[in-house]
């Protein structure tokens, strides 16, 4: 093995102690037979290894994690309206790392905006209206309000004209 690669794999995955047991068999016997790599690792344990050995876990204080609490009780107590809630479900769809996802999800947002807009809140279709009022009128008669037929039936005929009757 060149020293050139067993010096790559002593600084990364040999002292990771990643290496697959045949190529650590092969870096320990490039070790013993090659003085320059062996003073080349003895230096990557003095300066990269030991000192992060030695090191303690810091802890941060009891005030940082009551900070972090109390964050997050004043998140969850906040009131969210439905905007806020739907923006906060789609902050991360909109986060995603391929654009052509990103287009994608955009246009059916856009689309879903369109349909939403175009939906008719009411149908102004006079044979629609029409049908409705027939519908109201036969349920007035059905349930004995007899007032109803006796009325200006005018009304009717524009209606008629409208629909091409």
């Amino acid at each position: 093995m060149e020293c050139k690669k067993v010096q790559d794999r002593l600084i990364n995955e040999y002292v990771d102690k990643e290496l697959c047991p045949e190529e650590n068999n092969e870096v320990k016997g490039h070790l013993a037979a090659c003085l320059d790599c062996r003073e080349f690792f003895e230096e990557v344990q003095r300066s990269a290894v030991i000192p992060f050995k030695e090191l303690v876990e810091m802890q941060p204080d009891g005030v940082v994690w009551q900070r972090i609490q109390e964050t997050i009780e004043t998140e969850r107590s906040r009131s969210w309206n439905g905007w806020r809630q739907l923006a906060d479900a789609l902050v991360p769809l909109l986060r995603m790392p391929q654009p052509v996802f990103r287009v994608a999800f955009v246009m059916v947002l856009i689309l879903g905006g369109v349909i939403f807009a175009k939906w008719p809140s009411s149908y102004a279709d006079p044979v629609y209206g029409y049908i409705s009022e027939q519908m109201a009128f036969m349920t007035e008669l059905q349930a004995g309000n007899t007032d109803l037929s006796n009325g200006d039936l005018k009304d009717y005929d524009a209606a008629f004209e409208e629909i091409g009757a």
